[in-house]
C-alpha cells in the first residue's frame, strides 16, 4: 500500500511539483510593510510542497479571515527533496527564502546546517507560540527537527504525529475463508501465518500482506524492526550505520521471509496498482494514518479496518515521520511568522483546521487525546490505534548530509540482490552498510 509514497522519508518529494529556481527566486521578502517588529499589515510568503498546497491554501484563507489586516501567500515548489535543500541553501545567499516553509524530518538536519531555518527553541521559551511550550509536543517527533550538532535547537515543529499500522480488508479475509483478524497482541509470526493461509487458500488471487519492505528503500518499515531486534539504522555517537550487523540481519530476515509466500513476488514497480492495498486483492498492508483518506476515496463500500502493527520479542514495530514548518533565518517578518505558527498550533484554530482538512493528528499529548481528528465515520472504526502507534513509533533515523540517500540505494540493492540473484543476506547487507559507511565519512569529514 502506498502512503506519502510508502514511507515518510518520500513524503516531500511526493508532495511537489514545478520548478525550484523560479518558484525560488520570487520568493523574496514580499516587500510589504510588515517588518521584523509588525504584524498588523504584514505579508509573508509559506512556501510548501504541491501535494499539501491545497490544504495550506485553506490553512492561510482562514487564517486571513481572521485576521484581514495580514497576509499569507502559499506558494509550492519542486518535487525532487535534493533540489528542494539545495534551492533553499542557495536562496538563503541572497535572503530570498520564504518567510515560512515546509521542511521535513530527513531535510532537517541540512537545512540547519545550511542556516536557512531559525532556532525556534528561544522563540518558544518567550512564549511566541502563546500557551505551547516545547514540551506540550511529542518528544521523538521534535527530536527530528534537532540539528546533530546542535541537539539543544529546535530548526522547525511538526504538522502532524504520522505513524504506520496494520490495514486489513475483512472482505478479502472472508473470500479466502479466513475469519482470524489482526489483534493488539499479534506478533510478526502471526501476521505472515495468517497471510500465508489467506494467500494459499486464495490459490494466490489475494495477496495475504503486501510486501513489508516495499522495494527495499522504506526505512519506516526495516528502521523499527532492526530497532525491535536491538540494532540500529545510524547511531550519532558512533557516527557509523549498524544495517549489516547481526541484530540487522535478523531483521532483514524477517522482512524478506514473506516474499512468494505471504506476500506477493518482489518488485521494483512499487506504483502497481494490484499490488495496492486500495485494489482489493491484498489482505493486509502497512501504511500510514495518511493513507485513510485515500484509502476510504478508493475502497468504496468494502469493509476493512486497521489495527496496530504486531510486535518483535514484546516491541513495538511502528515507524513514524513527520513533516513540519520552520521559519527563515532571512526572513525580515519573522514576527508575522511567528503570529502565524501561534495561529496554526492553537488547538482551537489552525490545528482544529488542520484535522479537518488534512486530517492531521496534532502532535501533542493534548491532540492525540482530545483532538477531531478521530471524530471521522468509519471505516476505518480503528483509527485511534493511530495515537497508541504515534506515542510508540520508532521516527526516521537523522543522517549526516546526503548518506540517507547513499542508504537508500544501499538497501534497495542488496533487497534486489537477496531476492532476484538469491544472495547470502548477511552479505548483501554487509556491503550495504559499507558503502553506507562510507558515504557518511565522506559527510563527516
Amino acid at each position: 500500500m502506498k502512503s506519502r509514497t510508502t514511507g515518510l522519508r518520500l513524503l516531500a518529494a511526493a508532495a511537489v511539483s514545478a520548478t525550484v529556481i523560479p518558484l525560488l527566486a520570487a520568493c523574496a521578502n514580499t516587500g510589504g510593510t510588515g517588518g521584523a517588529g509588525e504584524v498588523e499589515g504584514s505579508s509573508i510568503v509559506l512556501t510548501t510542497v504541491t501535494g499539501l498546497e491545497p490544504q495550506f491554501q485553506e490553512y492561510a484563507d482562514a487564517y486571513m479571515e481572521e485576521f484581514p489586516e495580514r497576509k499569507v501567500e502559499v506558494r509550492s515548489t519542486t518535487d525532487d527533496a535534493a533540489e528542494y535543500a539545495q534551492g533553499l541553501a542557495t536562496a538563503r545567499l541572497s535572503g530570498e527564502v520564504p518567510d515560512v516553509f515546509f521542511n521535513v524530518d530527513f531535510l532537517a538536519d541540512t537545512l540547519a546546517k545550511n542556516n536557512v531555518s531559525l532556532d525556534l527553541a528561544p522563540g518558544i521559551a518567550d512564549g511566541k507560540l502563546g500557551d505551547l511550550t516545547i514540551d506540550d509536543f511529542l518528544p521523538q517527533f521534535v527530536g527530528q527537527y534537532r540539528p546533530l550538532d546542535n541537539p539543544d535547537q529546535v530548526t522547525g515543529l511538526p504538522v502532524s504525529a504520522d505513524s504506520v499500522g496494520l490495514y486489513y480488508n475483512k472482505d478479502a479475509f472472508a473470500a479466502a475463508g479466513i475469519d482470524e483478524y489482526p489483534e493488539a497482541d499479534w506478533t510478526w509470526d502471526d501476521m505472515y501465518r495468517v497471510a500465508e493461509e489467506i494467500q494459499t487458500a486464495s490459490g494466490g488471487a489475494i495477496i495475504g500482506l503486501g510486501a513489508p519492505l516495499g522495494d527495499g528503500t522504506a526505512q519506516i518499515i526495516y528502521g523499527p524492526v532492526i530497532q525491535a531486534y536491538g540494532g540500529y539504522v545510524y547511531d550519532p555517537e558512533t557516527g557509523k550505520s549498524g544495517i549489516g550487523q547481526p541484530e540487522a540481519i535478523e531483521a532483514w530476515t524477517t522482512l524478506l521471509e514473506p516474499y512468494g509466500t505471504a506476500s506477493g513476488e518482489y518488485t521494483a514497480t512499487t506504483d502497481d496498482p494490484t499490488l495496492q492495498f486500495s485494489s482489493g486483492s491484498v489482505a493486509m498492508a502497512i501504511a500510514s494514518r495518511g493513507a485513510v483518506p485515500g484509502t476510504k476515496t478508493a475502497m468504496g463500500d468494502a469493509d476493512w479496518d486497521v489495527q496496530v502493527l504486531p510486535t518483535i520479542d514484546g516491541n513495538s514495530t511502528a515507524g513514524g515521520g513527520s513533516y513540519g514548518l520552520s521559519i527563515a533565518q532571512t526572513s525580515e517578518n519573522q514576527d508575522a511568522a511567528w503570529a502565524f505558527l501561534a495561529w496554526f498550533y492553537d488547538t482551537d484554530a489552525g490545528m482544529k483546521l488542520a484535522q479537518e482538512v488534512g486530517g492531521v493528528i496534532p502532535p501533542t499529548e493534548d491532540g492525540i487525546d482530545n483532538g477531531t481528528w478521530k471524530d471521522v465515520p468509519p471505516p476505518p472504526a480503528s483509527i485511534a490505534i493511530f495515537g497508541e502507534s504515534a506515542r510508540t513509533a520508532v521516527l526516521l533515523t537523522q543522517m549526516p548530509g546526503a548518506s540517507a540517500s547513499v542508504m537508500s540505494e544501499a538497501t534497495k540493492k542488496a533487497t534486489q540482490q537477496v531476492l532476484l540473484e538469491g544472495r547470502d543476506i548477511a552479505e548483501a547487507f554487509q556491503e550495504a552498510e559499507t558503502t553506507v559507511n562510507e558515504a557518511i565519512a565522506k559527510e563527516t569529514k
